[in-house]
């Protein structure tokens, strides 16, 4: 991965059907391999793991949608900015 592409990386959550609940079929499947690459990513680029997170939430889980985005908010800012970001 570009150096570039890193510094364009904003931290977030990524959230999907539970697995067997995905109208998808393998949607969230497919996210889970995906989040694993991502988390090797951050760590060849020496960024943090918290910066990003995998979450199964469904549709009918209100709440619990925002306590994930709630705590992924909390835990950007205590990590600061990107290192990489220079804007």
């Amino acid at each position: 991965m570009e150096v570039p592409l890193i510094a364009a990386w904003k931290d977030a959550p990524a959230l999907g059907c539970r697995p067997g609940d995905c109208h998808y079929l393998e949607g969230n499947l497919r996210a889970r391999a995906r989040a694993d690459a991502i988390n090797l990513i951050l760590e060849d680029f020496g960024l943090e793991p918290e910066r990003f997170r995998l979450e199964w939430v469904s549709a009918s889980e209100g709440p619990r949608f925002a306590q994930v985005v709630t705590e992924m908010v909390e835990q950007v800012r205590k990590l600061g900015p990107n290192p990489y970001r220079t804007q």
